[in-house]
């Protein structure tokens, strides 16, 4: 996928099925994202809690989810927790689930085209 030199994405770019988007999501975040562990990005490291995203990059995640969702978020709903971690937020954000608290406990994200959990 690419972008127009803002970095927004463009409405004729937008992947229309969920295991793209969920990639994006996670391409997003792999590029932001400081200070990884070994293991590398999985779907329930804390993001925030673990200093790998910072309070900065929410606005811009939210233009992204709003972007792949093609609906606006109410920030004004957004509850501690929503950005816990990839499973959370594509559960909240993506894939319908209103409640963080199922997110968690959720199946895995489809990993990327390589087969494995980043």
């Amino acid at each position: 996928m690419s972008s127009d030199r803002s970095g927004r994405i463009g409405a004729d770019r937008l992947p229309s099925d969920r295991s793209a988007k969920l990639e994006m999501l996670r391409s997003w975040v792999a590029r932001k994202a400081k200070d990884l562990p070994p293991e590398g990005l999985t779907d329930d490291l804390p993001l925030l809690e673990g200093r790998h995203l910072t309070s900065l990059h929410i606005p811009e995640l939210i233009l992204l989810l709003e972007a792949l969702r093609g609906e606006a978020i109410d920030v004004e709903r957004l509850q501690a927790g929503d950005f816990r971690d990839l499973r959370t937020i594509a559960a909240r954000f993506l894939v319908g689930s209103p409640d963080p608290a199922r997110a968690r406990a959720g199946e895995a994200i489809p990993a990327g085209p390589r087969g494995a959990s980043r």
